[in-house]
């Protein structure tokens, strides 16, 4: 059972500056900073989408693994997550990246795929774009807000977990935090998501709605947005008897953009906890870090 907070956007006409605005801010900010998540319930179906999601993964290999390439494409197999499957897109809403997929797995692309895809995308980056304008303010750093959202990219991955075998694990993705912004977060009916609170104790995600969605804080927002004000939780997926289909909505940082703690949230309460760093380095460093021996943790990349 959930047991962090559950924000039901719906009916909300959310406008800065109202006093509807403030008190969901307040509340989103407070969410982050104990939890590191909250459960946001949006008016945007996911049924059309994840037909569309199964088909994709019933294609043939050779037809998903053509184009893949590191952090875009098809990936599975992996040793540590042998229940897991991969479709990700860098650079989702830059014109003709979904298209140009879409030709690889159908021969005349796909119009409906490509529609639903862009739909949900904006919908996404307008919700999130929202929760980091709140936590700007809330923060009182606006002054950074147009320099930030220069920084932005997005990526979009579909997920898929197959039921494991006797002698398998059933771990879908073993713990981890997230390494950019933030990650929006959806699931088709089953469930298997848990995330770790700050008293170390595993909660599992039992969806309220069929709309909702979970927003994750990651580990550069903890840096970039709050000099570690807010929490960044690591969370896992653990396998029942089902197969199971999920999507990750990222807002990314783009490839060398230096990351700093902004002046203002650093005092005689706060110090400095983090350097300046390159946020492309840091997953390259948290990629190589665990062959090492090391923790892939931003204390241990980039701590003060």
């Amino acid at each position: 059972m959930n047991k962090f907070p559950i924000i039901d956007f719906r009916k909300l006409e959310l406008k800065p500056g109202s006093e509807e605005w403030i008190s969901v801010r307040d509340e989103v900010y407070k969410a982050l900073e104990e939890y590191g998540i909250f459960e946001a319930i949006l008016d945007v179906p996911t049924q059309s989408l994840y037909e569309k999601i199964q088909e994709i993964f019933n294609f043939p290999l050779a037809t998903k693994f053509e184009n893949s390439k590191e952090f875009t494409g098809y990936t599975r197999d992996l040793p540590i997550m042998p229940l897991y499957e991969r479709m990700a897109f860098s650079h989702i809403l830059n014109p003709g990246v979904i298209e140009s997929f879409s030709k690889l797995l159908w021969p005349d692309g796909d119009a409906a795929f490509c529609d639903l895809v862009l739909t949900f995308a904006k919908r996404f980056r307008e919700f999130d774009g929202m929760v980091r304008k709140m936590i700007f303010e809330k923060l009182g750093i606006e002054k950074y807000w147009d320099e930030h959202t220069k920084s932005i990219s997005f990526a979009l991955s579909f997920f898929k977990y197959r039921l494991p075998k006797a002698e398998e694990t059933t771990v879908g993705i073993p713990l981890h935090t997230d390494k950019n912004l933030s990650t929006i977060l959806s699931q088709h009916q089953v469930n298997g998501l848990q995330f770790q609170i700050k008293t170390g104790r595993w909660l599992d995600v039992e969806y309220s709605s069929p709309d909702s969605f979970i927003f994750l804080a990651n580990d550069c927002l903890k840096v970039t947005l709050s000099n570690g004000r807010l929490y960044a939780p690591y969370h896992r997926v653990i396998m029942g008897n089902q197969e199971r289909y999920s999507m990750g909505f990222c807002a990314t940082l783009k490839e060398g953009y230096i990351i700093k703690v902004p002046e203002e949230l650093v005092d005689e309460d706060h110090p400095l906890l983090y350097k300046p760093f390159d946020a492309f380095k840091f997953v390259e460093f948290c990629i190589s870090a665990k062959s090492q021996g090391v923790a892939p943790t931003l204390e241990n990349f980039c701590g003060v």
